[in-house]
């Protein structure tokens, strides 16, 4: 019998991981773009406020920054050095089209700690010709992660899986693993937030839509998370490690993360394995938020640590052969260790009753007018405002 994923013991007030949206506006065109309200750049003031709001919202480890295309904001690096001045990681979401040596330099001099690039076909950017080919798309994407390797931050991988375009899901998963460069890689399901209906709520009181404006629910469309589970392990042989339920259903995954270590030498992909939790996990996450206050989110990487994981993973329930084996094939000369997070994501939705579907204790919320909402449908909900001083930002701006 296989080992089931870890469920992660998050609640709405321990969720280690929130989202700062720091603006509007692109200099790429993206297919069925989830931002849908006019271009905006959010103040330096605003974002911090915002910033200091999730902190008493939840015990955080870790933001991320998006937007729109983060790199026109104009105090980006300033943002990042805010973040971490408040004890934080800090994951930045870019389409990479403004990377450049110099912005990276002060970047990690800020304190930068991964930089996912979105970079894929349905986009008209001006460094890919128009119907890219996956060899040319894999080039730039190599390129870019290498520039942000360089300068000594991590790299992470953003795509959307398209119902008409499965392929490139499984061409994201073959780079991501055979980079010597990328530490992550966040799939997205598609998702057309420009024909669903308008919502009311927040992640605390619950969001609902009308039901007459429904159409057929988005998600029948969808690769479920057992196909998802079954493909992955006859295609690459990865496992789930962590799973979130949805806010309707905790035995229903929205939100999958695998786990999987690698072996490189010289640039080449040598050896993988992916990695199930056993009671080793469980017990430093219970540990890590009683001696830190919070749970962990980012994990650096870190060779050693990810050869120690391997080695006390195996011992206690894991495949222990196979993890000698990849640690000794770590051992040679020229060798890389490292550990490689894909991570499976299904935006929230609304079912034929108006109810919306969404990641229980969702770790990509973000503030709106002082309230928690998922973040990739938050340009659809409207709030309902509230007197209670602790969600009110209009205090902590003036």
């Amino acid at each position: 019998m296989k080992p089931k994923p870890l469920q992660l013991p998050w609640t709405a007030e321990t969720v280690p991981h929130a989202v700062l949206d720091i603006l509007r506006g692109c200099n790429i065109r993206c297919r069925d773009c989830y931002n849908i309200q006019p271009d905006h750049i959010r103040p330096l003031a605003e974002i911090e406020a915002q910033l200091d709001a999730l902190m008493r919202l939840r015990k955080l480890h870790s933001v991320s920054l998006v937007g729109g295309e983060i790199t026109l904001h104009p105090e980006l690096v300033e943002i990042v050095r805010r973040v971490r001045q408040r004890g934080l990681f800090v994951e930045l979401f870019t389409n990479g089209v403004a990377l450049n040596d110099d912005l990276l330099v002060r970047l990690k001099q800020a304190g930068a700690n991964v930089i996912f690039l979105h970079i894929e076909t349905d986009q008209r950017r001006p460094d890919l010709p128009t119907g890219a080919t996956t060899v040319e798309l894999n080039r730039l994407r190599e390129e870019k992660v290498a520039l942000i390797a360089a300068h000594g931050i991590e790299a992470g991988l953003a795509v959307t899986a398209y119902p008409d375009k499965a392929g490139e899901v499984e061409d994201a998963v073959a780079f991501t693993l055979a980079s010597p460069h990328l530490c992550y890689l966040l799939v997205t399901w598609w998702r057309d937030v420009s024909r669903m209906p308008a919502i009311t709520g927040d992640l605390s009181r619950g969001m609902f839509s009308n039901a007459k404006n429904i159409h057929a629910p988005a998600f029948q469309r969808e690769v479920r998370p057992g196909q998802l589970c079954e493909w992955l392990e006859h295609k690459f042989g990865i496992t789930p490690f962590a799973v979130l339920g949805s806010n309707l259903d905790l035995a229903e995954p929205r939100w999958m993360s695998f786990l999987t270590t690698t072996v490189h030498r010289n640039s080449e992909l040598i050896q993988q394995h992916s990695l199930r939790p056993t009671w080793v996990e469980k017990m430093f996450l219970a540990a890590s938020r009683k001696l830190t206050g919070r749970y962990p989110f980012y994990q650096k990487q870190n060779a050693r640590q990810t050869g120690f994981h391997l080695l006390i993973n195996g011992l206690a329930g894991g495949n222990l052969l196979k993890q000698l084996k990849l640690l000794g094939c770590a051992m040679r000369p020229g060798s890389r260790l490292a550990a490689k997070r894909l991570l499976f994501q299904w935006p929230a939705t609304v079912d034929e009753s108006g109810r919306v579907i969404h990641c229980e204790c969702c770790p990509d919320a973000v503030l709106k007018d002082g309230y928690l909402v998922p973040l990739c449908i938050s340009d659809l909900v409207t709030v309902e405002k509230t007197n209670r001083p602790e969600y009110n930002l209009v205090s902590t701006l003036n």
